[in-house]
């Protein structure tokens, strides 16, 4: 409940929400609603809905798959390319952020801002040719990782998430995720996803990310560039994400040890890049 909110607008043009935010200390965007509502912050006084900007879509076409940044959660995972998109991994992380009542309300971009370091879709994302759009007020495209590493300084910024536009992978490609919560669906603790291309029998790309182990959600380079094209087994992943994960500061709270953490950082790394790989190769 914002009981304290004294102004409301509702700009049909991007560059008038963007300079209505950026022009009142006190403003903040209204998407979905979910984040904001929620937190009832007393200090609220001034917000300017987004939803007449014409940004609640989910298209596919033969080369993209793009993504309004006030589409809801829901509408990204019941959209039916989002099922077949690098082996649904969108829908599949998307489903783990909220329950379906706060999925209906919640945004693709609302919640990529208010993601904390588990979040799933931003984890998911991480993984694929993503790229992601933004004003403040002129629109600038940037690749998904760079927004995760620059996110602080696009927010005190006051930039605004306008869409996000993710490559349809080639055929012989398939991605892996893996969660651990304290139930089937709850939001996890520590997620993991990865993608892998083959070619000729071998991987020639390799992505994987995790989420829930460190500060943000988190790229594994050092592994990917240890497996890029080698036979794939479990103790070659085993070893090759050791470098990675001893880059990671994970933190500690009441739903895991920073110890438990790290451990299913690689469990689940392991197996999510596996599952791709293998997945990948019955399509080569």
């Amino acid at each position: 409940m914002l009981r304290n909110l004294k102004h409301y607008k509702r700009p049909t043009k991007i560059e008038d929400a963007v300079a209505l935010v950026q022009s009142n200390a006190n403003a903040v965007y209204l998407g979905g609603g979910a984040w904001t509502v929620a937190q009832g912050d007393p200090s609220l006084e001034f917000v300017v809905d987004l939803q007449d900007l014409g940004l609640d879509y989910v298209e596919a076409t033969l080369a993209e798959f793009k993504i309004g940044a006030t589409a809801s959660l829901q509408a990204l995972i019941d959209h039916p390319d989002a099922a077949l998109l690098a082996s649904g991994l969108l829908a599949r992380a998307a489903g783990y952020v909220q329950s379906r009542n706060l999925r209906e309300q919640g945004s693709v971009g609302g919640t990529l801002i208010v993601a904390d370091a588990a979040e799933p879709l931003t984890t998911a994302l991480l993984v694929l040719d993503a790229e992601i759009r933004y004003a403040d007020p002129v629109v600038h495209k940037a690749p998904f990782m760079s927004f995760v590493a620059y996110r602080d300084r696009l927010i005190k910024a006051r930039a605004l998430i306008t869409e996000l536009r993710v490559r349809r992978p080639p055929a012989k490609s398939a991605a892996g995720f893996e969660v651990v919560g304290r139930s089937p669906k709850d939001k996890p603790i520590v997620c993991a996803a990865a993608y892998v291309e083959v070619d000729e029998g071998l991987p020639n790309a390799i992505r994987v990310a995790v989420g829930g182990a460190h500060a943000q959600p988190v790229r594994f380079h050092k592994t990917e560039h240890i497996l890029s094209g080698q036979f794939l087994t479990s103790d070659k992943v085993t070893q090759a994400l050791a470098p990675a994960l001893a880059d990671l500061l994970p933190v500690a709270d009441f739903r895991g040890s920073a110890e438990y953490r790290l451990a299913m950082a690689g469990v689940l790394a392991r197996r999510a890049i596996m599952g791709a790989w293998q997945a990948a190769r019955r399509l080569s």
